[in-house]
């Protein structure tokens, strides 16, 4: 017999044995089994944390409501003010009060409703300062026209030099305030003292010079007093300077009307520097591009006044237009460098052509201005696609620029309407083709499609004014063409009537290929609109005083692009069918 022992040792080993296999087995895998990639944990978002139902919702939040102060203050500024004048009026018929104290309690009711409002301009409420100072100021002004022409205490030129004298005191106190409608009221008062004060006769020239010292006083405001906004004031001041210019342009005499050009110059450099020269701290001008197109046009227009008054050759006027042109490529650099950016860029070198393109025709040949205003008509709708897509261009000079192409746009539209062609006989003209005429319509459509290609705003009525335009060009131009080989009149409408069929089929069809975008309903409309207006003249137009073969040759000629047309319209559908199966 063994030991017992040595029999359990044994057997305890062969067991550690036998259990360390089966460890081995369960910890090795499979021989056939592959790694497989991790599983993909896709985490969500925890949902947002709903408040509690019993919790109360916020209000509403409410308009602010406007201060009702002011409103009550202007309106009852504007009362105040006609009850004085009555007051005044009522106590000269009455006799209660002599004309001297009449005059001394105007300018006292007058000056104490200033006071009060430089104390509040300058205080809490610049708001209500503002109202009472528009009624201060128009109880002294007119207190001064009565004491001048009622009472004749002194003449009418001291009462102007009052009032003046009154404006510029109201310019200081906006100064001061920093005060933009301040001195939006100095300015009216300043605009309305020579209008009170005039004894009638010619005075244009002594107008200007004070409209001059004026705006160059009122200048100083924008500049002195720094960190404020003007841009009302500058609109106010540009606006009414050449308005009363333009009034005293027209009424000149002869002898004066020298004197009054080299002080058109004068404004127009005073204009530049309202636009352009902000204060040392202002924020950059508002709009004053097409500001500087209003200037430049009021100048452009009374200078061609009193150029026409002095009896001077026409040709010579292409001299101070170019001059402007010139001065407004100058001014491209220097005011990329003041403003910081190229917001003035664009305006100034659209102008320049603009005065290039006037300055031409008068040169040479009138009759070519019609051609030369479309391209800048161009030009300034290609401008408005670039500009919007730059990124240095803020939202009112894209306004500003817009306003300027639709209008170029709109004008040399109706200059080739009225000077295009002779609606009913298409002669008169010279080669189709190679005329100013033709040029004209074909500038003013691209300008309307470069006006569609914005695909925003105005697109709609833009592409309205290109269909008119494009298609009743090359269909006259298409008649003019029959007419200038030899054929008469009524063929020559006969080939617009078929024109402006193939283009409403042309635009019809285009309509049906693609998705239903909103380019295509615009086609589509389009069309039908067309083949409507051809049909509607071949009816009423076309066929009379028009012989058998005439009237054939409309008919089957518009018949046949209609058929032509519905085909295929068919095919193309069929062809879409057999795609789509």
């Amino acid at each position: 017999m063994s030991d017992p022992l040595q029999d359990l040792q044994e057997r305890l080993s062969r067991l550690e044995e036998l259990v360390a296999r089966l460890v081995e087995k369960v910890d090795a895998p499979p021989a056939s089994a592959l790694p497989r990639p991790p599983p993909r944990v896709i985490v969500k978002p925890p949902p947002p944390p709903s408040s509690p139902s019993w919790l109360p919702l916020p209000p509403p939040r409410l308009p602010r409501p406007q201060n009702p102060i002011v409103y009550v203050a202007a309106g009852g500024a504007g009362i105040f003010l006609i009850g004085a004048i009555f007051f005044l009026h009522w106590s000269i018929q009455q006799g209660w009060i002599g004309p001297e104290f009449r005059f001394v309690l105007g300018l006292l009711v007058g000056g104490g409703l200033a006071a009060g409002a430089a104390r509040l301009i300058l205080g809490d409420n610049p708001k209500l300062g503002v109202c009472l100072l528009l009624a201060g100021l128009g109880t002294v002004l007119f207190t001064l026209r009565w004491g001048a022409f009622e009472y004749h205490f002194y003449p009418a030129p001291l009462g102007l030099a009052g009032a003046a004298c009154c404006v510029l005191l109201a310019g200081g106190l906006a100064g001061r305030a920093r005060s933009g409608a301040a001195l939006s009221v100095a300015l009216v008062a300043g605009f309305l003292s020579p209008l009170v004060f005039s004894e009638g006769g010619h005075h244009e020239v002594a107008l200007a010079v004070y409209l001059a010292v004026l705006m160059g006083a009122a200048l100083a405001v924008p500049y002195l007093a720094r960190g404020a906004r003007w841009s009302v004031s500058r609109w106010l001041a540009v606006a009414g300077t050449w308005l009363l210019l333009a009034g005293s342009c027209q009424a000149v005499g002869r002898a004066d009307a020298t004197i009054l050009l080299a002080l058109l110059a004068l404004h127009y450099l005073l204009a530049g520097l309202w636009i352009w020269l902000p204060g040392l701290r202002e924020e950059r001008p508002s709009t004053p591009t097409l500001l500087w197109f209003t200037a430049s046009l009021a100048a452009m227009t009374l200078t061609w006044t009193l150029w026409r008054l002095l009896r001077w050759p026409t040709p010579w006027f292409a001299a101070p237009v170019l001059l402007l042109a010139a001065l407004n490529l100058l001014m491209v650099k220097p005011l990329r460098r003041h403003l910081g950016s190229r917001q003035a860029d664009l305006g100034l070198l659209i102008l320049a052509a603009g005065h290039l393109a006037l300055a031409v025709p008068i040169a040479l040949d009138w009759a070519w201005v019609g051609p030369l205003w479309g391209l800048f008509a161009l030009a300034s709708a290609w401008a408005v696609n670039h500009a919007e897509e730059a990124t240095d261009w803020e939202d009112d000079e894209l306004r500003a620029l817009l306003i300027l192409a639709l209008g170029m746009a709109a004008l040399a539209t109706l200059r080739w309407a009225f000077h295009a062609v002779d609606w009913l006989g298409f002669g008169g003209h010279p080669a189709p083709l190679f005329n100013a005429n033709f040029l004209e319509g074909l500038l003013a459509a691209g300008a309307w499609a470069l006006l569609v290609r914005r695909g925003k705003g105005t697109a709609l009525e833009s592409f309205i004014c290109l269909e008119i335009v494009g298609n009743v060009v090359l269909a006259m131009e298409l008649g003019r063409i029959v007419r200038y080989a030899g054929g008469e009149a009524r063929m020559a409408s006969i080939v617009v009537t078929l024109a402006w069929a193939l283009g409403g089929a042309l635009q019809w069809l285009g309509s049906l290929s693609g998705e239903r975008t909103k380019v295509q309903r615009m086609l589509a409309v389009a069309g039908y609109a067309w083949l409507g207006i051809a049909s509607c003249k071949l009816l009423l137009v076309d066929l009379s005083g028009a012989d058998t073969p005439k009237r054939a040759l409309a008919f089957l000629g518009v018949g046949a692009i209609f058929l032509t047309a519905a085909l295929v319209a068919n095919r193309a559908r069929q062809k879409r069918k057999e795609v789509e199966l």
